[in-house]
């Protein structure tokens, strides 16, 4: 997103909605699982509907996650939505399908690195708002507003892993109608993100219309523009198709263990990213100090994760 030229946020999440949320997902989806049709067909409406809502709530905490960040800007905004969606994205799943897991060696080991991770977010974002310190202010009604919209969007931000976690009957019928076990959740994610699309594309339109710019999409760096946003989508989907199939090679723990290491990866490479890319390079050292323990602490967390499958 950063590299296209004269292209408003909404152009640039409208693009990215529609490559990776539906038409990215859908060739992968079908690609991926030859009888995909069949298989939907044979999915209680019910069980849709749970599904698409979990899009649906999704989406709009995609939206809130911006709203969020605006109001109470990065120091804030972004360990509380962050930490939240790490946090609630590991524990709610193993409270409702694996309380026991809490009184096991790999229970505590994965609390402890979820304790780390948001540890290491609040280090991380407190390290960004040194190096670029806000410049609004927010009077205590603004603040009591993003407090609530952050958390939202940080619950609704798990979203993901909790509809994967709701849809074990869909994967149960892929599974008995023929297809490979790592690839079965990919039915959901076909479902999943293509209601949430609905959302944010529509979101995106209603800002495109309000402010009378859909000529932008036709502008002399339209070509590069949508090449750079098929890219993001590319890497953006992949990345959720392959944490299903890693997941999957997990074994029954794999929602549990890998949502953290999604997230908290997910954070790290952002910020080695920055670091390649220069934007660290004048900041103060103080600010750097403090990225780096907490990227070494977000290390920490993702061994600690990663060792608890072992147990």
């Amino acid at each position: 997103m950063t590299y296209t030229k004269k292209w408003d946020w909404a152009h640039k999440w409208f693009a990215f909605s529609l490559l990776a949320m539906l038409v990215l997902n859908w060739i992968i989806a079908f690609g991926s699982i030859s009888n995909l049709s069949g298989i939907i067909l044979q999915i209680p409406s019910s069980l849709l509907f749970v599904v698409m809502l979990f899009g649906l709530g999704w989406g709009i905490g995609a939206i809130l996650f911006g709203k969020g960040m605006d109001i109470l800007g990065m120091a804030l905004g972004y360990p509380i939505i962050m930490g939240i969606n790490a946090a609630a994205g590991t524990i709610i799943p193993a409270l409702i399908f694996s309380p026991g897991i809490f009184f096991q060696t790999r229970g505590k080991l994965i609390i402890a690195g979820a304790i780390l991770t948001v540890a290491g977010i609040i280090l991380c974002a407190k390290a960004s708002s040194i190096k670029a310190p806000s410049e609004s202010t927010t009077n205590s009604k603004q603040l009591g507003k993003g407090l609530i919209i952050a958390v939202i969007a940080g619950f609704t931000s798990c979203l993901p892993n909790l509809g994967a976690a709701f849809s074990g009957q869909i994967t149960s019928i892929a599974l008995n109608s023929g297809v490979n076990s790592i690839l079965a959740g990919n039915v959901v994610w076909s479902l999943f993100f293509s209601s949430g699309a609905i959302i944010n594309a529509g979101y995106c339109l209603f800002l495109i219309n309000r402010t009378k710019s859909i000529k932008s999409f036709f502008n002399e760096h339209k070509a590069i523009n949508w090449i750079l946003m098929l890219a993001m989508s590319v890497m953006w989907i992949g990345s959720f198709y392959f944490y299903g199939i890693g997941c999957s090679m997990l074994g029954d723990y794999g929602l549990i263990i890998g949502w953290p290491l999604l997230i908290t990866l997910s954070i790290v490479v952002g910020n080695l990213w920055g670091l390649y890319r220069g934007e660290w390079k004048e900041a103060s050292a103080k600010s750097k100090r403090i990225l780096n323990i907490g990227l070494l602490i977000l290390i920490g967390s993702i061994v600690l994760t990663a060792m608890s499958n072992k147990f």
